[in-house]
């Protein structure tokens, strides 16, 4: 596209001819980003609907939670109030942090700690997460430890989920465990919350790329 294609071409004609191989390369990448961007919250709500229909009249065996945005352990909690039977595992917990500190100060949660506490479901933390990647990785590990646990309810945000499944995808092979995505829906109405979609667009492509082109098993991220 870019080599000269006339032996005689004059220097005016191929400054037109990259300039607009250039815009239309621009143009190519830009549709797809915004493809991309537009498609992550459709991702999430598609998978949302998923879930619901999935666990309409049963219970997942395991609610697995990625911490790092607000609402993610309330919505995680709500769902263990409708589901008492399924094991809760909160990746990406820090170090100093036990449950109850892990939900001091926040009243949307802290009222479903009776609940909890009365009906005796079982929550892991996981301390060693501190990206994407990571959570992935110790949530597979644990389920290898669990290996009843066959079918998997993952939280997160709205914006969060296509790079979690595609991760997944990536290093678990074969029909079990089955994986199936519920996330905190965004309004995407303030700048904040557009700016992490756009974050996260990036982040997806890196990663798409790192694994899936470069058939790298390990991906540096900043979350």
């Amino acid at each position: 596209m870019f080599g000269r294609k006339y032996v005689f071409e004059t220097k005016s004609t191929r400054f037109r001819r990259l300039f607009f191989s250039g815009l239309f390369l621009l143009v190519l990448t830009s549709g797809l980003v915004i493809s991309i961007i537009s498609y992550i919250p459709i991702y999430a709500k598609m998978q949302k609907e998923k879930a619901a229909g999935a666990f309409y009249q049963k219970s997942p065996d395991a609610i697995a939670v990625f911490t790092g945005d607000k609402g993610r352990i309330a919505h995680a909690l709500d769902l263990i109030q409708q589901n008492p039977s399924a094991k809760l595992f909160i990746s990406g917990v820090y170090a100093t942090n036990s449950f109850k500190t892990l939900v001091d100060g926040q009243p949307d949660i802290q009222n479903k700690l009776e609940m909890l506490e009365s009906s005796n479901v079982q929550v892991d933390l996981d301390y060693e997460s501190r990206n994407t990647f990571e959570n992935v990785r110790e949530t597979v590990q644990f389920l290898k430890q669990n290996k009843q646990l066959n079918k998997v309810l993952i939280i997160s945000s709205d914006y969060h989920i296509l790079r979690i499944s595609m991760i997944f995808s990536h290093f678990i092979k074969g029909p079990r465990p089955e994986f199936y995505y519920d996330s905190v829906i965004n309004k995407y109405s303030t700048w904040d919350d557009v700016r992490k979609l756009l974050k996260e667009s990036v982040k997806y492509v890196r990663a798409l790329f790192l694994l899936k082109v470069m058939d790298r098993d390990y991906v540096q991220e900043e979350d």
